[in-house]
């Protein structure tokens, strides 16, 4: 696996820490501004809803819900290196959320544009997993 790959899947789990401390309220002053430098101006996603949405309701996603959800606690089951060019870094992992009422896991996709040491998240494909209770 090349270096940019395993910044690219290191990024991964970086973010999801970043993405926990915004939301749970845990050093989330000091990770909001890291975590919104980590997306690409031009970033694109599909939610779990199916929603397409760009960096501006990401943006405000993560801006308008500090400490909203103390007890969340998200942690990346595992990631798979899928196809690298040039310095785009396509990563699918899964990730397992929970907090005191619910219980998630879903399969993702991530395009990571990585640029010297730094990680630019492009786009990103979010898919719930059906729970098997």
């Amino acid at each position: 696996m090349s270096n940019q790959m395993d910044q690219a899947i290191q990024s991964v789990i970086d973010l999801h820490v970043l993405i926990e401390n915004v939301f749970t309220g845990k050093n989330a002053q000091q990770s909001l501004k890291p975590l919104l430098d980590s997306f690409d101006q031009n970033f694109k996603m599909v939610t779990v809803q199916g929603h397409s949405i760009g960096f501006t309701e990401v943006k405000s996603l993560f801006s308008q819900n500090i400490g909203n959800q103390p007890s969340l606690k998200i942690d990346i089951i595992k990631s798979t290196a899928l196809y690298e060019f040039e310095n785009y870094c396509w990563v699918q992992y899964q990730e397992h959320q929970q907090t005191d009422a619910t219980e998630t896991v879903r399969t993702s996709t991530a395009c990571i544009k990585v640029e010297g040491e730094k990680c630019y998240w492009v786009y990103l494909h979010e898919t719930l997993i059906p729970s098997s209770s």
